[in-house]
């Protein structure tokens, strides 16, 4: 079961929020899911790699900018995208609601005003499954190039650093983990295909420095094009299963702390 909840958040007043503010989030994303589900909650914290929760950034209007951090105004609404992996995250997320009260990132404290789960109330929201993405492409041709829009930072540990491009085999290399980690419907054969058959073709991006508590990394941002040159109907088959699945996974590292955010759009 696969979920992006899209929370709406009112600022309680005036008040900076670090433009770079993963680890806030994801700190409050956990005060919330512990009020759903304590056993939940500390089973997220304590799971060390891969979680199966994805937390974004907060956005909205426009904020000024001062020094390091974002002014927020009380008289404006945000929005703060989290998605689950697994049922049992997917249906904590869905009792996500105003009734729980507020979250705290930070120095910032918001009023839960809203919830989606539904894109007709919410383009950056949204519900499916893994048997569903396998449907959708097993009945139809599937094109022989993706293009992906990273939205925020992305990067993927290298040893003891990071590797801040997206190179196929790390793209489409973090999907497929994601996806044989928390579906019940393992993609067979899927890294031989991949690992041979999908080449980068045209992209325009740029890199941004992330603040991570107490690190800080290097991540890329921009559109980038992959096209399948071996394996046939298979490879593009899985390259469009496992890119509709990056809306939900995300891609790269540090998921859970705003990075990685990534969207299909072609």
């Amino acid at each position: 079961m696969l979920v992006a909840v899209v929370l709406a958040l009112e600022p309680v007043g005036s008040c900076l929020l670090p433009a770079s503010h993963g680890a806030l989030a994801y700190a409050g994303a956990l005060d919330l899911l512990r009020r759903v589900s304590p056993a939940l909650a500390s089973d997220l914290h304590d799971r060390p790699g891969l979680k199966p929760l994805t937390v974004g950034p907060v956005v909205g209007p426009v904020a000024r900018a001062e020094g390091h951090s974002l002014r927020l105004s009380q008289s404006e609404v945000y929005r703060w995208r989290l998605t689950g992996l697994t049922r049992s995250v997917s249906e904590a997320l869905l009792r996500l609601s105003p009734s729980l009260g507020g979250v705290r990132l930070g120095d910032a404290v918001f009023t839960v005003v809203g919830a989606a789960a539904r894109p007709g109330a919410e383009p950056e929201a949204g519900r499916a499954d893994y048997e569903k993405l396998l449907g959708r492409w097993g009945g139809q041709a599937a094109p022989q190039s993706v293009t992906l829009q990273f939205v925020t930072p992305t990067t993927f540990r290298a040893g003891r650093g990071e590797q801040p491009f997206p190179l196929p085999g790390l793209v489409w290399g973090s999907l497929l983990r994601r996806w044989n980690t928390c579906s019940e419907t393992p993609l067979e054969g899927a890294p031989e295909l991949l690992e041979v058959g999908v080449v980068l073709g045209n992209w325009r991006g740029e890199t941004r420095r992330v603040e991570l508590g107490r690190s800080r990394t290097v991540g890329f941002v921009g559109k980038f094009t992959y096209r399948v040159t071996a394996g046939g109907p298979d490879t593009c088959r899985v390259l469009s299963v496992l890119a509709d699945f990056a809306f939900y996974a995300g891609v790269g590292w540090q998921t859970a702390q705003g990075m990685g955010q990534t969207r299909r759009i072609g």
